[in-house]
């Protein structure tokens, strides 16, 4: 098992009086996991999957006037065992990196960057003071391509500035394979709150009881994930999506590398991905895999793109939809489904990278099937790799697509640049089913790895519409057990690991129930006779939703007893408790008085409540949050993913199960 490996070797590193440094305090910083002026990327703590390949890159720093020294150097050991390079006797000895490697590093890099120490620097340099901030001065080598084939406990030590040191220990894991197929489901943002009120607002109930559960309710195994950053508490999807698909922690933004400190977003250090693994995995356990992406976001966002796309900045998206196909070692996935159209053209609202038209570039070059709607998708029933692209942007919700689908026609959508909106988009649990019989027709003997996202959940808990982010998670739900009775009609199931978790969280909870219609009756100015509206504890209630017809969405989304639910993080707005007919919720807007400032929407619930912010003046919607996300696991490995643990962890055991490493 991973984690049993992963605690011998923490065990063996104390024995052999390793310490690792403790993360630097503070809000801002030089550089992430820099914590001196000598940098080592892989940092301090990296775990690696034995065979899998990464790049390394070392910083020395000097600021305001000092001169970085270029005469530094990097060495690493084998801590305990015998290896033909690094031991001598039973004493471990640590060798040059590059002649340990057998990878000759680039020529060495220079360059400049600037930081702000601290808040008061942050803010006068926002203010106009250019002086604000602390200059930098870089010497910097990287060695790309790097493999440890032996599994163990390595320390590496970059030595410099006459005698000063940073230590780096990383640990490098074993594999062996338990699972043909690996289906991981995001709920991005979802959090074990969210699940509980969407069983609430869907399911029956008699004397308190619920009579039905939801599918995510029913596997066998559930763990809890840690989701906190390389360098900081709060994650965002990019860099935590990443530690799902590398095993190694980063910074806010990232995709599939370590932030450095250079200007160009892509010659960061990289990781190699579960996909990357997959397509290059031996033959002995199973040769080269299938690989499919869906999201209800565009396929470029930070979550889909963390399955294939390596940059410092996940907004790079004309850049990242190259990279899928003419990337150094591209991924060239057999399955891209979700949004995203504007960077595939130069049409109406296009964006594509140099103007390419990747519609064509996709299928001429890959045999990519295009389809841009729900009939095309469900009509398809070949073999060749397939892109669906439904929407110009991130697709419409759930809840848009199905209830209020007035609310389509209000943009111009469609994928192909037309103009035109988008009104016959797919749901995600078509998108998932077709999906995966494209990879069973592809790799049913190999084997394949399905990333699916609910992305809605977290962009509506942004905005703060929490009817339209539960809907999501329903849409989540209800996809997991379409998914599950199709892997079972195919004989699939016993073959199959299904994981269910999320990115991150959202401080998002219920504290009650709300009488709206109580709440309606009292004027604008009556503020405080609409909070009596809310009922807590024995005057809590049931609420209004009803799923009569059993599809597991409720009937009714406008009913008079509604959810008393909300977050601790948010800007100033307002809140009536009743959902948003007219589309995405819009809670603030900027200030006429500040750029910094943002105000109350009036046009967003106008006859609710005050709510002043709990957040920074500069944030207009809500934002992420520390708390532990769910895991849930049902197939062969799923007890792996029991218990508490870091979302690094979670690549690590998708790849033992896939058997991945050597």
């Amino acid at each position: 098992m991973v984690k049993a490996f992963s605690f011998a070797l923490l065990s063996l590193a104390t024995a052999v009086s390793v310490v690792a440094a403790i993360d630097p305090i503070g809000q801002f910083k030089r550089l992430g996991a820099c914590p001196d002026l000598g940098c080592v990327f892989p940092p301090d703590n990296a775990e690696f999957l034995a065979g899998s390949r990464f790049d390394v890159r070392v910083e020395v720093h000097a600021e305001n006037d000092a001169k970085p020294n270029t005469n530094y150097k990097l060495t690493i050991e084998k801590l305990r065992g015998s290896h033909k390079d690094n031991t001598h006797g039973s004493k471990p000895k640590a060798i040059d990196f590059s002649k340990w490697s057998k990878v000759k590093p680039n020529a060495q890099e220079a360059w400049d960057f600037e930081y702000a120490k601290d808040a008061t620097a942050y803010w006068k340099f926002k203010d106009g003071d250019k002086k604000a901030k602390t200059p930098v001065h870089v010497a910097s080598t990287a060695w790309r391509q790097v493999q440890i084939n032996e599994p163990g406990t390595y320390k590496v030590v970059l030595s410099y500035n006459n005698g000063k040191k940073t230590e780096a220990v990383w640990t490098v894991n074993a594999s062996k394979r338990k699972a043909k197929n690996v289906i991981l489901f995001i709920g991005d943002g979802m959090t074990t709150a969210m699940i509980t009120a969407a069983r609430l607002i869907s399911k029956p109930h008699t004397s308190g009881k619920y009579t039905k559960h939801m599918h995510m309710d029913q596997f066998p195994v559930l763990g809890h994930v840690m989701t906190q950053s390389l360098d900081s508490l709060i994650t965002d999807s990019a860099n935590s999506a990443s530690a799902y698909n590398t095993g190694h922690k980063s910074s806010a933004g990232a995709l599939g590398v370590y932030p450095d400190s250079s200007a160009s977003p892509y010659d960061d250090p990289k990781q190699e991905l579960i996909a990357e693994l997959l397509r290059r995995r031996n033959k002995k356990n199973g040769g080269k895999g299938g690989v499919g992406i869906v999201s209800t976001a565009e396929v470029q966002d930070a979550t889909p793109a963390a399955v294939y796309a390596h940059t410092r900045n996940r907004d790079e998206k004309a850049t990242i939809v190259d990279q899928m196909i003419h990337g150094a070692k591209p991924v060239v996935a057999d399955v891209i489904l979700g949004g995203g159209g504007k960077y595939f053209h130069s049409k109406t609202g296009g964006k594509s990278l140099n103007g390419t038209d990747y519609y064509a570039a996709y299928s001429k070059e890959h045999g990519y099937k295009i389809v841009h709607d729900r009939d095309a998708l469900l009509k398809y029933k070949g073999k060749d790799p397939l892109l669906g692209i439904f929407h110009a942007g991130n697709m419409d919700v759930w809840m848009d697509r199905n209830v209020y689908k007035d609310n389509l026609k209000k943009s111009a959508s469609d994928p192909t640049g037309t103009g035109l909106p988008a009104l016959n988009q797919p749901n995600l649990d078509e998108m998932v089913v077709k999906g995966l019989e494209v990879l069973d027709k592809r790799y049913r003997k190999e084997g394949w790895f399905m990333m699916a996202e609910a992305a809605s959940v977290d962009k509506m808990m942004h905005p703060l519409d929490y009817d339209r982010a539960l809907a999501d998670v329903l849409e989540l739900d209800n996809t997991i057990g379409k998914t599950k009775a199709w892997l079972k009609r195919n004989k699939l199931d016993k073959d199959t690991l299904i994981i269910v978790t999320a990115d991150h969280a959202h401080s998002f909870d219920v504290y009650g129930s709300v009488d709206t219609q109580y709440f309606n009756s009292f004027s604008d100015s009556e503020e405080l006779e609409k909070k009596n509206s809310i009922g807590t504890y024995e005057n809590s209630g049931w609420p209004s939703y009803v799923d009569a017809n059993g599809d597991g969405f409720p009937d009714n989304w406008d009913g008079r007893y509604t959810l008393a639910a909300g977050t601790a993080v948010f800007p100033t707005h307002r809140e009536d408790f009743q959902i948003n007919i007219n589309g995405t919720r819009i809670p603030a807007v900027a200030s006429t008085n500040s750029h910094h400032h943002y105000d109350a929407n009036p046009a967003d619930a106008p006859h609710g409540i005050n709510k002043l912010a709990t957040l920074s003046t500069n944030d207009n919607v809500g934002v992420h949050s520390l708390q532990d996300v769910p895991v849930f696991a049902s197939g062969p490995g799923a007890n792996l993913f029991a218990g508490i643990q870091d979302n690094t962890e979670i690549f690590h055991k998708i790849a033992e199960v896939l058997g991945l490493g050597n």
